[in-house]
């Protein structure tokens, strides 16, 4: 085999090493986004990997392929989703020229959040077959370290939710009563809390333009225009 020939055939293998990929990028994303729609929409308990990859046009292999378990797909599915809607309300956050139209953004998030629910109650159901006791799962079927993983990366992507938003309305305004993490909590759980999504009223917006102000006190939005610097 002449070099040229060894060259050709390397790029060859490149080639085709790299559309392989390429087509495990695709399945995965398929996976997550069909995966998403049924935790959502279903929750938690009757989602299955059957119905998964029924949903993305797969075979159960293929999410095995790239998933370890039904648990490793719904923590993938809800943090990548968790991750681009907080994006989206920080940027948002960013181009808000006042406090009062801070707030307003953090309103119209909270009101987004509420009525799309979707992820409040598979979260709540996946925490509870993940407790001990008589709510939990059977430790035959659920072993300790496996349930303690799933919890700690459950409880990972919940608390960084809580802490990016705070940290964020903190670094603008900073001399707020609460700490980041708890400016956060606050937020999150007022957007994502359960009886909000339907009950026609208060809306979450309401109460975050009842609690947002107290929080973001003390900065030099809060005075008039004519007297800030």
């Amino acid at each position: 085999m002449t070099r040229i020939e060894r060259l050709t055939q390397a790029e060859r293998l490149a080639s085709e090493r790299q559309t392989r990929a390429e087509r495990q990028a695709i399945t995965r994303e398929r996976l997550v986004e069909a995966a998403s729609d049924l935790f959502r929409r279903d929750g938690y308990a009757i989602t299955s990997i059957d119905r998964i990859a029924q949903a993305a046009g797969y075979t159960k292999g293929a999410v095995y392929s790239n998933f370890e378990d039904k648990e490793a797909i719904f923590l993938t599915a809800f943090g990548a989703e968790a991750n681009e809607n907080l994006g989206a309300l920080l940027a948002r956050i960013d181009e808000a020229p006042t406090r009062e139209a801070v707030i307003e953004e953090v309103a119209q998030w909270a009101n987004e959040r509420s009525r799309h629910g979707g992820w409040s109650f598979p979260v709540l159901e996946l925490a509870r077959s993940l407790s001990p006791g008589p709510a939990g799962s059977d430790p035959a079927t659920a072993p300790a370290s496996v349930s303690a993983s799933c919890s700690e990366h459950l409880e990972a992507i919940v608390r960084n939710g809580w802490r990016r938003l705070g940290e964020h309305l903190r670094a603008r305004f900073p001399h707020g009563p609460s700490s980041p993490e708890m400016l956060g909590a606050l937020l999150f759980e007022i957007a994502y809390a359960p009886a909000l999504t339907f009950l026609p009223s208060p809306r979450a917006g309401d109460l975050v333009r009842l609690v947002l102000p107290g929080q973001l006190a003390g900065h030099p939005d809060d005075a008039p225009e004519d007297a800030r610097p």
